[in-house]
């Protein structure tokens, strides 16, 4: 059922715009003398940018079915490119065309506010059908690799990605200014600021300056943009977390003082999300560099794929929800 948005989240939305338009700005001017090609490549990042914030908050404006329905499409988007992406044989065809169907299943339990079955269908249901749809080929040449990649895949970009869509039924998340919505929200800006950040703070050092943490899979993640992204999203999460959600306002498994309640939460959900958020880009990372592709597919102008824009959300989203589960009971 879809129900009237909050009034405040008119105002995190024109919030988020706001910081569109600065960044857009700050964009243009530092652009200005750079090359071409390194300018329409910035440029057609950010018209992706501004595509996906207006579909994210059509999606928002909709409540639980538009957030269900928007990451739905994108997981079965990111499934495409990933049963693409490694090549698969004849015999996958009905695997994959499965994939799909547990995939909207998946999200159809959010919908219907099922946390409970939601934690345990896609695992089982996978390691199920997906073996089956295998096995009725009756083909054991690349039989493990098939059955590896596709469950990784779904794993990952079906269930790790849902998780987020999982803060709209999950009790711990249940209030709060916006409601569930807002630590939906709390989560994905964290997430995608860590992201943005990690990556300008890195290409601000020059490559003489550089330490990478994983020169073979991701030359580009170095430590300087690791732990500048991480202090990026430590200062802004305990600004945001009061008007988004209710972190702060419980005092967890330990015993903490009133005065930094309202920080530690915050401060420590930022750094697993910082973490987790790092683990899942490189994980599609080496996925993408063994089967030889720069990005997942085109469809994002400037970015690559779905892929490469979910990619660190299928850990920030499980890492967040059991966090909270953990903390706030």
């Amino acid at each position: 059922m879809i129900t009237a948005p909050v009034p405040a989240l008119y105002w995190a939305l024109a919030i988020i715009f706001a910081s569109l338009v600065i960044g857009s700005i700050a964009r243009s001017m530092s652009l200005r003398h750079a090359e071409e090609t390194l300018r329409r490549k910035r440029f057609a990042s950010l018209r992706t940018w501004w595509m996906l914030a207006i579909a994210v908050s059509a999606g928002l404006l909709a409540g639980r079915p538009g957030i269900c329905l928007l990451l739905t499409i994108a997981s079965c988007i990111a499934w495409f490119e990933i049963t693409r992406m490694f090549g698969p044989r004849a015999e996958d065809k009905l695997a994959i065309r499965a994939g799909y169907g547990l995939i909207v299943i998946n999200y159809l339990l959010i919908m219907f506010g099922s946390f409970s079955l939601f934690v345990v269908f896609l695992p089982l249901s996978s390691l199920f059908f997906l073996a089956v749809c295998l096995l009725i080929k009756d083909e054991s040449k690349g039989y493990i690799q098939s059955a590896g990649g596709l469950l990784w895949g779904i794993m990952f970009l079906g269930y790790g990605v849902s998780h987020a869509a999982a803060l709209l039924i999950l009790p711990s998340s249940s209030y709060g200014p916006l409601g569930p919505v807002g630590w939906f929200l709390f989560l994905v800006i964290l997430t995608e600021t860590d992201d943005i950040f990690q990556a300008i703070i890195g290409r601000l050092f020059g490559s003489h300056k550089r330490h990478p943490i994983t020169p073979v899979i991701s030359p580009n993640k170095t430590w300087e943009g690791f732990f500048g992204g991480m202090l990026v999203i430590v200062i802004l999460a305990p600004i945001i977390a009061p008007w988004l959600t209710t972190l702060g306002q419980q005092a967890g498994p330990f015993s903490l003082s009133e005065s930094l309640q309202p920080w530690v939460t915050p401060i420590l959900a930022a750094i697993l999300i910082s973490f987790a958020g790092f683990f899942g880009d490189i994980n599609m990372s080496a996925i993408k560099r063994d089967a030889g592709v720069k990005d997942s597919s085109k469809l994002l102008p400037g970015m690559g794929g779905v892929i490469d824009r979910v990619d660190s959300l299928s850990m920030t989203g499980p890492v967040f929800v059991y966090f909270l589960i953990w903390w706030m009971g």
